[in-house]
């Protein structure tokens, strides 16, 4: 059995969140980030649109953590957007002292060029920030609204990330004590809320619902956003691949 899949799973707790990635695509948010290189802990909020690429058979735990409700796309989907798998680095490995030391050094300013402000990065910091969107550790704690896992492997998720190009007008990286101020975090959301990774309905290999007695509802909905993003064709096989979570947990 392959350890990766041909489709990147996006999930959510949210049944209308569901509904509304059907009609509009996804839509780019701020999601926290918590690492720790070579030792040292930092946290920050990045641009992002988040995806697991887990075989089906294998995504029990996943579902358990992330939501009931989710959407697979093709990775080929996934390439042509750029899409770009997660870097997971050991907190206290060489490699993540390395970028460390890249990062405070060219877009930091500590040592290097210009003088941190990211208002005046230039083109070649902007792209040493860039990896750090991508970064997240090997292992760590999971904090979850039910409690935090202790030691969680955060490398089993294989995660793919979709994130705004540094060119794009938008704070490619926020600080966490910057972005908990309501006012600065109305700022920074405000310059993605027109941002989206758009999917065609061919680009989808199934939709993730909770149970049976939804099916009904969700097949109304795709009928209800047909025109611009769904033909009748496109509904007629969307509805074939309505997938429920109790079917995932007990039969797949």
């Amino acid at each position: 059995m392959p350890l990766s899949a041909n489709t990147l799973i996006h999930f959510t707790h949210d049944k209308e969140a569901l509904k509304k990635i059907l009609i509009e695509s996804f839509r780019v948010f701020y999601c926290k980030e918590s690492i720790v290189l070579d030792g040292n802990p930092t946290v920050f909020h990045v641009p992002m649109v988040s995806f697991c690429d887990i075989p089906l058979s294998e995504v029990k735990d996943h579902i358990a953590k992330y939501g009931h409700y989710g959407i697979g796309l093709t990775k080929a989907w996934g390439n042509k957007m750029g899409l770009n798998p997660v870097l997971y680095v050991a907190s206290g490995s060489t490699l993540s002292a390395s970028y460390r030391l890249a990062y405070n050094h060219f877009a930091r300013g500590r040592g290097g060029p210009g003088d941190g402000d990211p208002d005046n990065w230039t083109r070649e910091q902007k792209a040493v920030v860039d990896v750090l969107r991508y970064i997240k550790n090997y292992e760590g704690n999971l904090v979850r609204k039910g409690g935090t896992i202790a030691n969680y492997r955060f490398s089993d998720e294989r995660e793919w990330r979709h994130v705004p190009s540094y060119e794009v007008e938008c704070d490619m990286v926020v600080g966490g004590d910057y972005y908990a101020v309501p006012e600065n975090k109305a700022a920074v959301d405000a310059a993605v809320v027109d941002l989206r990774l758009e999917f065609t309905a061919n680009d989808i290999k199934y939709i993730i619902i909770d149970n049976d007695h939804e099916i009904r509802e969700f097949v109304q909905h795709l009928r209800s956003v047909k025109g611009p993003q769904y033909s009748y064709d496109d509904v007629d096989r969307l509805t074939t691949r309505l997938l429920t979570r109790e079917q995932i947990m007990g039969d797949i």
